[in-house]
């Protein structure tokens, strides 16, 4: 069955040609489940209906205190949507999107139907980028990014009606490292938002979701076992504050992510925008990872938009450049977990 393959873990060739449609088409749902999501909640349900692929947000998944309209978790969802197109297309179906129909089920975030072509796509860069890429929470190294990699960022965020605005100027980058910290703060300051956070907390084992300590760079074994404990028993929040604020120093490349308006559907484009971005920098060599802290602080988002210059509205924020290491690899719920026939 194909919905017992371990998505991490899937090649090309493991993809069933000789089956039928609907299960074809459920082998790619394990590219769109490979997404990035907030706190790697993974807040996505895919229903087969007919030739349409249903998604859902599962509000079960959302941070209702921190963010209680779930932008981020719908964010995810166009991440996941983004993966799922690009995988239809090199697997020979074609597809046609809508985006939040009118009048649709709840939580509904698109719907996509497809047919298949039995013609396999032949761009399949950003393809192979969807197993390559990784959020990357460590250093990079002090290699500049391209100019002409800046503008294939710009240009995957316009495909979805959004914007990649690229931050190189170091003044305009300390004021954004100042605004991280601050909000590092802000959130960290409330009780409430610190042990949601800390419910997404893993021990560095094998859950299939949330953050596990080894990816948050616990290092030492002991310490990654035992995160989910300590983050919720003490307040790191100056630490990650002054971490965030080194880490957004010594990056060559910071980008927002930024949409013409702020709704839903915007943040489902949003999503998409930012997983194309993300697939276009592992496909040339790069990684990246989010430093969103100013986003759910309406203060900070205001003077992160004054700081740019922007009417468009900040959506996220990435620190993007070349490893220097393998990034750690988290886990993802099987597919049966997100999976309605």
């Amino acid at each position: 069955m194909v919905t017992k393959l371990k998505s991490r873990n899937i090649t090309e060739n493991d993809f069933p040609k000789d089956a039928d449609d609907l299960t074809k088409v459920s082998f790619i749902l394990h590219y769109a489940i490979l997404a990035p999501s907030s706190w790697n909640a993974q807040p996505w349900i895919f229903k087969l209906q007919g030739n349409t692929i249903k998604l859902f947000h599962d509000a079960e998944r959302m941070q209702t205190h921190r963010d209680p309209l779930g932008r981020e978790n719908i964010i995810s969802c166009g991440a996941a949507l983004c993966n799922l197109r690009i995988a239809l297309r090199r697997f020979g179906f074609l597809e046609e999107t809508v985006i939040m129909p009118p009048n649709s089920e709840e939580n509904l975030i698109a719907e996509v139907t497809w047919k298949n072509t039995g013609e396999f796509g032949k761009d399949n860069k950003l393809f192979k980028a969807i197993q390559q890429r990784h959020s990357y929470r460590k250093p990079f190294t002090d290699e500049i990014v391209k100019p002409e990699l800046i503008e294939l960022f710009e240009n995957a965020a316009k495909v979805y009606g959004c914007e990649f605005i690229p931050i190189t100027i170091n003044s305009t980058q300390m004021a954004l490292a100042g605004m991280i910290s601050e909000g590092d703060k802000d959130l960290g300051a409330d009780l409430a938002t610190r042990k949601e956070y800390a419910s997404w907390v893993r021990s560095s084992g094998r859950s299939e979701d949330g953050v596990p300590g080894y990816a948050m760079g616990n290092t030492n074994a002991v310490a990654g076992i035992l995160a989910p404990l300590t983050h919720r028993v003490f307040n790191y929040t100056d630490e990650f504050a002054r971490g965030d604020q080194a880490l957004t120093c010594a990056t060559t490349l910071l980008g927002v992510i930024t949409s013409p308006t702020d709704t839903p559907s915007d943040w489902v484009q949003s999503g998409q925008a930012v997983e194309r971005v993300l697939l276009s920098a592992a496909a040339n060599g790069l990684q990246a990872s989010f430093l969103n802290q100013p986003i759910p602080v309406v203060e900070l988002r205001k003077r992160l938009q004054s700081l740019l210059g922007l009417t468009d509205w900040p959506q996220l924020i990435l620190r993007i450049g070349y490893p220097t290491e393998a990034p750690k690899v988290t886990a993802r719920r099987k597919l049966d977990d997100v999976l309605l026939l």
